[in-house]
């Protein structure tokens, strides 16, 4: 902002943005996602959000504010032969200071991701879902990468039963998809196959 402002602004300006969003502004406005989060900390688990994407709209009054007002010729390449380049209609940009405090939003109309990392036990990443489309993207390899004779191996053994927990959960009881990249033939196999161990709990206990 080294450049005099054009003039002042005053009244209310509107604005809506979809991207990237803060958890706890999202969670504020759709408690159903923050039931889900209860939900897996009663499993004895923990998570964190890797990812919380929305819709969010925020007003802010301005009261002489300053503005940039900028217009430059812009450019387009016809897709002819001679390749001419033609001016096109000029394009305006305006810049408005608000303040060093950012508008507060007011509502979040449209959840588009909020991602997770829920964590067993052992490791901090059992499994990745996304809470707002319901899509597990994401499931450890000591389970999902799960080789006959393993079943020998103690510490092998007792890390994919915690995943195998984890996912269970996650798509026999919460009904969530599993993401396309990850074959639903594969996963129950794995089902089975664990299903088939003795002492392994049920996917609700």
């Amino acid at each position: 902002m080294s450049m005099p402002p054009n003039g002042e602004a005053k009244g209310t300006l509107a604005l809506r943005s979809s991207g990237a969003i803060a958890p706890e502004i999202l969670l504020k406005f759709h408690p159903e996602i923050e039931t889900e989060l209860s939900e897996i900390v009663k499993k004895g688990w923990k998570y964190v959000c890797i990812d919380a994407r929305g819709t969010a709209i925020a007003q802010t009054m301005l009261e002489n504010s300053s503005y940039w007002l900028g217009a430059a010729p812009g450019f387009m390449r016809k897709p002819a032969a001679t390749q001419e380049i033609v001016k096109s209609q000029p394009e305006f940009a305006l810049t408005v200071y608000i303040g060093p405090v950012p508008p507060e939003v007011e509502s979040v109309p449209e959840v588009l991701g909020f991602k997770v990392n829920v964590s067993s036990k052992t490791f901090p990443q059992a499994a990745t879902v996304d809470l707002a489309t319901g899509i597990v993207t994401y499931l450890h390899d000591p389970f999902w990468r799960w080789e006959k004779g393993w079943e020998a191996d103690g510490k092998k053994l007792s890390e994919a039963r915690e995943v195998y927990e984890v996912a269970t959960w996650l798509i026999e009881v919460k009904k969530f998809k599993l993401i396309d990249a990850f074959k639903p033939e594969r996963y129950q196999e794995l089902v089975e196959t664990f299903k088939s161990m003795p002492s392994l709990p049920p996917a609700d206990h």
